[in-house]
């Protein structure tokens, strides 16, 4: 049986961050995911960040779903910054030079203080 993508959101002034867990995949997981950030977006909630840390797996679909939602939120100005990879996605990222794309954070002070712009 697989874990289903689960997303806790958290709000910290005008930045969003979504804690995930489970299985960012084909179907379950990035419909899940796709229908939080269209959710985010549609309500001016553009600059995401996503912990990964307890994503337990991603696949092809999963990484469309990244490039596609991380787009949207581009598109309406804001972006997604990625926090706390495992292994296997900072390698998948690696391998599709996504890495060149996404900022990617270890430290989520530093990540949180990276969202400080004026508007």
């Amino acid at each position: 049986m697989t874990a289903r993508l689960a997303i806790a959101e958290e709000r910290s002034g005008n930045m969003t961050i979504l804690r995930m867990s489970g299985r960012l995949e084909l179907d379950e997981g990035d419909v899940v995911f796709r229908d939080c950030i269209d959710r985010l977006v549609a309500d001016g909630r553009v600059w995401i960040m996503l912990d990964l840390k307890s994503v337990t797996r991603i696949d092809s679909a999963g990484i469309g779903m990244l490039v596609s939602k991380y787009l949207s939120a581009r598109r309406r100005g804001g972006t997604i910054k990625l926090l706390h990879l495992t292994p296997r996605c900072g390698e998948l990222l690696h391998i599709t030079r996504l890495n060149t794309v996404f900022e990617i954070f270890d430290d989520e002070a530093e990540a949180v203080r990276s969202f400080d712009v004026t508007t």
